[in-house]
């Protein structure tokens, strides 16, 4: 991942220092593109020997710092001693017979209505050879759990199935992370309608689909301001919108979403700005958000592959059903899903001039290939692109316009 990475970041980097003839900007991009270049070194260094890159516990800039005199020898030994991780199978089980984790169980009380944390203390290395786990070497804590996670912990505790527990002490506390998976065991039914969501840094457009295929109903979740904001916020926004998104689909009786699997390849360019707002973080902390929000509401979701969505959406259907590029893509999300493949429109489909024995499918990839040079060359030549439809974007990438 860090080569092809770096491999995109340098390929933008040098687009740029052609289009650029200012000579302090030049010499900034020069010394970017060597500092990538001495990255892409390093990483393929790698794996042409075949191995394995140093890992550090407690993290790269802690050590940095350790080494800078910034952070204390004490706070760096609390940093690499201050967690501990345990992942369970569902044929593993602890102290009180609790199926899930055999050494960290986690066990629902009845009488009390209480959680507590069994956690299994290896005795030492002298004394464990061979003997059978012993009860005092186990420590017992209270655990408090959020009112709304309750209901899904215990139904999950009762299914007997595998979970993960992370403990981190931090500011003289405990945290408990428990996760488990949220999977749906149930196919497609392809008799109810699909929800597509297309999800983008400011706004997340959600597309209802009917069992035929044909459109239904559309609505876009603004979000402006989710790339702006700190931390704490940005999550506050993002659980929020999910839950706006879930109670719609649930008071339209929808049954079923997709949503465009992630990808996490960087496309990072020498803008802060445009980095901020392309940065995959927003897009990974919606997706989970709106996943477990579908999920609490016992609305099964699914992913495709995100290839050509917006594209297909944009030349497609924006036109003919009124949609914006976005919620075309949720409409192509949600036919995908279904079954459906999105064929090309014979207009543009005689511009293309297929070979013999292409299939839509590679037709799309070579519009996408053709609409993102023409993008580049009407930048180039200052056209306002921001309000160019459908048919104006054809003309210009078929047509004679320069």
């Amino acid at each position: 991942m860090h080569v092809a990475d770096l491999e995109a970041k340098i390929e933008k980097s040098e687009e740029k220092l052609e289009r650029t003839k200012d000579k302090l900007r030049r010499r900034g991009i020069l010394a970017r593109l060597d500092k990538l270049r001495g990255k892409l070194t390093y990483w393929k260094g790698f794996l042409e020997r075949d191995e394995v890159p140093p890992a550090v516990f407690g993290g790269k800039k802690n050590l940095l710092l350790l080494q800078e005199g910034k952070l204390s020898k004490e706070e760096w030994r609390e940093l690499r001693s201050n967690a501990f991780y345990s992942v369970g199978q569902a044929n593993q089980k602890g102290l009180e017979g609790q199926y899930g984790n055999a050494n960290t169980e986690v066990v629902f009380d009845e009488v009390t209505g209480s959680f507590r944390l069994n956690v299994y203390i290896p005795p030492e290395p002298e004394d464990k050879s061979g003997r059978r786990r012993k009860e005092e070497d186990w420590v017992t804590v209270p655990l408090e759990i959020p009112v709304r996670y309750r209901s899904i912990l215990m139904q999950h505790l009762l299914r007997a199935g595998a979970y993960t527990v992370r403990v981190v002490r931090k500011n003289g506390r405990f945290d408990c992370f428990i996760s488990f998976p949220l999977g749906d065991d149930v196919p497609v039914n392809k008799d109810l309608p699909m929800a597509g969501i297309d999800l983008n840094p400011d706004v997340v457009a959600v597309t209802v689909a009917l069992p035929d295929g044909n459109f239904h109903i559309s609505r876009c979740f603004r979000c402006p301001e989710l790339v702006y904001v700190s931390h704490e916020k940005r999550e506050w926004i993002a659980g929020n919108l999910a839950k706006d998104i879930a109670e719609w689909l649930e008071s339209l009786g929808i049954k079923q979403v997709a949503l465009e699997e992630l990808s996490f390849a960087q496309y990072h360019d020498t803008n802060r700005l445009f980095n901020r707002v392309t940065h995959n973080f927003c897009k990974r902390l919606l997706f989970n958000r709106i996943v477990v929000a579908l999920r609490k509401r016992g609305i099964a979701v699914f992913t495709v592959s995100a290839r050509f969505t917006s594209l297909i959406g944009y030349f497609k259907y924006s036109r003919d059903y009124g949609l914006s590029a976005h919620q075309g893509a949720a409409f192509v999300i949600a036919r995908r899903a279904l079954g459906f493949t999105e064929k090309v429109p014979k207009e543009i489909l005689n511009r293309l001039s297929p070979k013999e024995g292409w299939q839509h499918f590679k037709l799309w990839g070579k519009l996408s290939g053709l609409f993102r040079a023409a993008r580049k060359r009407a930048v180039r030549n200052g056209h306002m692109i921001l309000g160019w439809n459908p048919e104006e974007w054809l003309s210009f990438m078929f047509g004679n316009s320069s």
